[in-house]
This record gives C-alpha cells, sequence and structure tokens, in this order.
C-alpha cells in the first residue's frame, strides 16, 4: 500500500515538473558510475570487495536560483542482485549560476527489486524485497563553453537495506504460525525465512545537468 501512494506521489510530481519545464524552471540530472563496498558474507565469513555499476536521473523543479526539489529513479546493482532507486530529492548549489559551482544532494527512499525473478516450485518459493535507501553526496557543476547544459561529478555514501525470503508451501493455501514466533505466515507457508542485508557503498559517478 505504501509503495502504491509513494508511486502515486511521484506520478504527481512529474507532472508538475513537465507543466513548469516552459517556465524555465524544470531541472534534470543524469549520471552513471559505481558502487564501491563490501559484498555479501561468503560462506567462510569473509566479505569480498565489490564494485558495481550505478545509474541515476534525477527530475526536479527550481524552487529558487541554488535549491531544486525532486524526484530520482535509476539502477543499481549489488553483487548479483539488481535494485531500482526511486527516491525524492533535492540538490543545492554554491556560486555563480554561469561558474562552476559546488553543489549538495540528499535522496532518501526506497529500492525495487521487480526485475530478480521470484524462484516458485511445488515446495517452496523465494524472493528479494528491498528497502529504506539514504544517498547524500557532494559534487562539482561545470558548465559548457555553449548550451544550457553542464557536466556533473559526485561523490557520496549510501546505505541501502535488502531481505532475501525463502518459505516453504504446504499446498493447502491457508495461512499458518511460525513455531517459533507465533506471528502468522502468508498464506499456503508452512515456513518463511527472512535474511536481511545492509548495503554500505561509496559511490561516484559523472554526467550532465541540463
Amino acid at each position: 500500500m505504501r509503495s502504491k501512494v509513494f508511486c502515486l506521489i511521484l506520478l504527481l510530481f512529474f507532472s508538475y515538473v513537465r507543466s513548469l519545464a516552459q517556465e524555465n524552471a524544470y531541472f534534470h540530472q543524469t549520471e552513471v558510475g559505481f558502487l564501491w563496498g563490501k559484498g555479501i558474507k561468503n560462506w567462510d565469513g569473509n566479505y569480498l570487495n565489490r564494485m558495481d555499476v550505478s545509474i541515476s536521473t534525477f527530475h526536479g523543479v527550481k524552487i529558487s536560483s541554488h535549491h531544486v526539489l525532486g524526484f530520482a529513479v535509476g539502477y543499481d546493482q549489488y553483487d548479483q542482485i539488481s535494485l531500482i532507486p526511486i527516491a525524492l530529492g533535492w540538490r543545492g548549489f554554491l556560486g555563480k549560476e554561469n561558474k562552476a559551482q559546488l553543489f549538495g544532494g540528499m535522496d532518501f527512499g526506497g529500492g525495487s527489486t521487480f526485475l530478480e525473478k521470484k524462484e516458485t516450485n511445488q515446495w517452496s518459493s523465494s524472493w528479494y524485497e528491498g528497502g529504506m535507501m539514504i544517498h547524500p553526496m557532494l559534487g562539482v557543476k561545470l558548465p559548457a563553453k555553449k548550451g544550457n547544459w553542464a557536466l556533473s561529478a559526485s561523490l557520496g555514501y549510501k546505505r541501502q537495506q535488502l531481505s532475501y525470503f525463502q518459505g516453504f508451501l504446504d499446498g493447502s493455501g491457508q495461512s499458518s504460525f511460525a513455531p517459533t514466533t507465533g506471528s502468522r505466515l502468508p498464506s499456503g507457508f508452512t515456513s518463511l525465512n527472512e535474511t536481511n542485508y545492509l548495503f554500505h557503498s561509496l559511490v561516484f559517478r559523472m554526467g550532465v545537468m541540463f
């Protein structure tokens, strides 16, 4: 229910952004780079470093000459897991508008795992679910000599939650109670295990603004 409400808010906001685009209030930023951090723990208890792809596109409205509010969507790879980050965001700029500027940003939202296939057979079912994401950043904006666009480079930190569910089916379609916690299981499951992950990443990206 919360994801549907969030998507509706984004849809309404995007419609508002489009209506302001003709008034030069629209702001766009697209960047490509990498996520660097520790991966999922191996069977021996050790972690391997990972360096994965990160893509982000930000659409916003200029509420003043130095501040932009909007939303971001993108693509992040964590080991072998693909997430689609969806977030509300802010960008703030320091310096003259037609010169090189420093900027800061903050994206807050979650990650969708709809690209990950849910595995189901006669006996069991397993799937991933994304959780809360927060991404502060600092960067530089370098305006082009011709045109209304600029190069950008940003360095930030991303905190992303992720859960993996694996359950065994009873084939009855009736819900039951987990034997250890007494909590109600989803319909048709005899047991359900949840493994939570928390990814901390250094994020470096480069792209364009206009």
